[in-house]
């Protein structure tokens, strides 16, 4: 019995069988599990006579059929394959945090990718979706927890740190997160300190330039020569998108009208927009998400200020 019950739990690795086994301990734990096969099968072929023994063999052998699913006739091997099959899931167990896993139900550990060859293969490319072994679609993405964490970093500062920025000459936000690295997946957290709208002022900074005022890519979509809007407070959530793969999407909150909710010159909180403000959530349902539903402590970091 205790091996039966041993090889049921791919989390229990130590105090095996009599309590003195682990799983490095390979060669007993084979050495008893071919002992049990030969137990069950003489039980099976040549079980007691007498009443009371012979029930306690008829309902050993039924806890078996039952524990393993095995309906009809039991394999001669059947410990020593459920061994190697428990031995093969404590090894997936024990190094599954080495993977990421395929997002569809049901495809095998087999399938996975190793996190290192992810980022060598994808991530330095800029990717973040990736193919499992069975051809399934797959997206490596910041946890909700990390995106709220941004979010609400974000939002505790939708003021301007100053109304003149360099020689461009138009008011910035102290902080940004990089829209390209949104795009790829990824949270870059970006902070102005002086110098123009141009972040990072050198290229060498970081892998993308944008704007800090219109979030536009520097070069493209924005430059010295233009009179950009800012598209208000930048906010980012997971979606779906048309395959059904989960990606990051960014939507804004107009900023004025939030600093405005949380000094109580406006009585509603303003929406966050996405694609346009063709897609909103509701300014009460992201402050709740977010717990940031206190007035009074957003208005003290406010005007405290970013430094």
């Amino acid at each position: 019995m205790g091996l039966r019950v041993a090889v049921g739990d791919k989390t229990q690795t130590t105090n095996l069988v009599c309590g003195c086994l682990s799983t490095i301990d390979e060669v007993a734990l084979k050495s008893l599990a071919k002992k049990a096969d030969d137990t069950l099968q003489e039980m099976l072929n040549n079980g007691p006579i007498e009443v009371n023994a012979k029930r306690e063999s008829e309902m050993e052998i039924a806890a078996i059929r039952q524990y393993f699913g095995v309906p009809n006739q039991i394999p001669d091997d059947i410990f020593q394959r459920k061994l190697d099959e428990w031995m093969i899931k404590v090894f997936q167990h024990q190094t599954e945090h080495l993977y990421h896993a395929c997002s569809t139900p049901g495809c095998g550990f087999e399938n996975w990718i190793f996190r290192t060859d992810f980022d060598s293969q994808h991530r330095a490319r800029g990717q973040y979706m990736w193919r499992c072994r069975a051809g399934h679609l797959n997206s490596v993405l910041p946890e909700k927890a990390d995106i709220d964490e941004v979010n609400k970093n974000l939002l505790m500062h939708p003021e301007y740190y100053t109304t003149r920025c360099g020689h461009d000459s138009m008011p910035l936000r102290r902080y940004r997160i990089c829209p390209e690295c949104v795009g790829e997946g990824l949270l870059t957290f970006a902070v102005h300190d002086e110098g123009c709208k141009q972040w990072p002022g050198r290229a060498a900074g970081h892998r993308h330039s944008f704007c800090f005022s219109c979030c536009g890519k520097w070069g493209e979509a924005c430059n010295h020569r233009t009179q950009c809007q800012d598209p208000g407070v930048q906010q980012v959530r997971r979606v779906k998108n048309d395959q059904g793969v989960e990606v990051l999407e960014m939507g804004y909150v107009d900023g004025v009208l939030y600093t405005g909710w949380v000094l109580g010159t406006k009585r509603e909180c303003p929406p966050t927009k996405f694609r346009g403000g063709r897609v909103q959530v509701l300014g009460s349902t992201r402050q709740g998400q977010l717990g940031m539903e206190d007035r009074n402590e957003l208005k003290k970091e406010l005007n405290e200020g970013t430094r």
